[in-house]
């Protein structure tokens, strides 16, 4: 899967696609109450007195709560639906309802409770707690849109250029966009894949990657990876890896001196392509010393380096499934102290960079359902959710000021790029306008 979607970046692997519907049953949920003698002892104690006062909603709610919170929700969602059966304008047990769906992973059924809350006589009430999932929190706006795909946009040091592939002749190629100008135009172009693309610091290098000097009779996704360097002032390309495996994702440090990226070229198990491990090296901007960054048979990707980082003292911030599922880690420029930063078992944190003072951690996850955009202090606390609607939402970066989020997206059907403005909150929205959007994220998911 990782080759399928390589260009795009979605950094998906085969079996993290959840199901748009239909519950998500744990292992927690496949079994029974069995072996928890407190927990039988306070759902006994609920279910006693549900059946002494059978119109008593607190009491439902209270056992649904038990349920959700020890991992049955079918059980949860049953207790609500009884809940609702007796009392039909029960906004808090639909709300509750949709909750519970949502984290077993039915959209449908969640989406369609928060539409019926909402348009419930206490909808007013319960606007603020479900705009935030249906709308962003700060203003988007498209930035490069057209025909094909748009993605990996990244800004020149200045702000006023930005950099991202396109496939508008049915191939990955580099493009450059002139923010003030509104402008574009190629900076790479071949019947290659070209992808990753990247300005060095100065200005005067871009960094991307390319399968060109793959010439075997293979499909496109198969093909290996090579990390170039373009001179923009000659033209002049240079292959900074060329050793037979794949690399991509390069990425410089903010003095320039030094480029990270990932490689599966230390995996040398006979196994199929698609079941290489990616790991985590390090180079010298002019392609010396490559060297293997915390090796571990695992998926290690997407790294940046902390701003004022030095080859003594300095900080990677990196996405791994090392421990099950994807997951946002960082450690030290020699690969050591590696430390996870956070924690969403079944959910996939991935694709972070780092603000220009090194404050925060923008990053894509899951956790939510789809694939949304999140926010984070640098040592992993304050986790804030910047995007919500029913599209993807991948692969962030930060602008040179700190103030400004540029991602790709698919809510608008192809990929195409988006600028957040952290500078402006999102406008308020009424009632029919998140019902409206409840309405899109129904469709999206059927």
């Amino acid at each position: 899967m990782y080759r399928n979607v390589k260009f795009l970046g979605l950094l998906i692997l085969t079996g993290l696609i959840f199901s748009c519907s239909g519950s998500k049953q744990t292992a927690a949920e496949s079994g029974s109450l069995e072996g928890d003698v407190q927990l039988q002892a306070k759902v006994k104690d609920l279910q006693d007195k549900i059946e002494e006062k059978p119109a008593n909603q607190e009491y439902r709610r209270q056992l649904a709560l038990v349920y959700s919170e020890n991992g049955h929700s079918l059980e949860a969602m049953k207790t609500l639906e009884e809940a609702m059966n007796l009392d039909p304008n029960n906004a808090e047990a639909k709300y509750l309802y949709a909750e519970t769906a949502l984290n077993a992973g039915d959209k449908v059924k969640a989406y369609r409770a928060y539409k019926e809350v909402l348009q419930g006589l206490e909808g007013q009430t319960y606007l603020d707690r479900i705009a935030p999932k249906f709308a962003d929190a700060f203003q988007v706006e498209t930035l490069i849109g057209g025909s094909g795909q748009q993605a990996f946009g990244a800004f020149s040091a200045d702000g006023s250029k930005i950099v991202y592939q396109a496939d508008p002749n049915g191939n990955w190629d580099i493009f450059e966009y002139d923010v003030a100008a509104q402008t574009r135009q190629p900076l790479v172009q071949s019947d290659a894949q070209e992808g990753n693309p990247s300005y060095s610091p100065d200005g005067k290098t871009l960094l991307y990657t390319s399968t060109v000097e793959d010439h075997r009779d293979v499909d496109a996704e198969q093909k290996l990876r090579d990390i170039f360097i373009k001179d923009l002032a000659s033209g002049r390309e240079t292959n900074l890896t060329t050793n037979g495996s794949d690399d991509w994702h390069p990425k410089y440090s903010s003095d320039g001196k030094f480029i990270l990226f990932v490689s599966e070229r230390n995996d040398l198990r006979e196994v199929p392509f698609y079941q290489l491990f990616g790991n985590i090296f390090i180079m010298e901007a002019d392609g010396r010393f490559q060297l293997e960054l915390a090796h571990s048979e695992s998926n290690n990707g997407s790294p940046c380096i902390a701003p004022g980082s030095t080859e003594d003292k300095g900080i990677i911030y990196f996405d791994s499934n090392r421990d099950g599922d994807k997951a946002i880690y960082r450690m030290d420029l020699k690969g050591q102290n590696v430390r996870q930063l956070t924690f969403n078992p079944g959910y996939q944190d991935a694709g972070p960079d780092v603000s220009p003072n090194g404050d925060k951690i923008v990053f894509f996850s899951n956790r939510d359902g789809n694939y949304e955009l999140y926010m984070m202090n640098a040592d992993g606390s304050a986790q804030q959710r910047l995007t919500s609607n029913a599209a993807d939402d991948l692969n962030p970066v930060f602008s040179p000021d700190g103030q400004k989020i540029l991602f790709h997206s698919n809510r608008g059907g192809d990929y195409d790029i988006y600028i957040m403005d952290l500078n402006v909150q999102a406008s308020s929205l009424s009632i029919p306008d998140v019902v409206a959007k409840i309405d899109q994220a129904i469709q999206a998911v059927r």
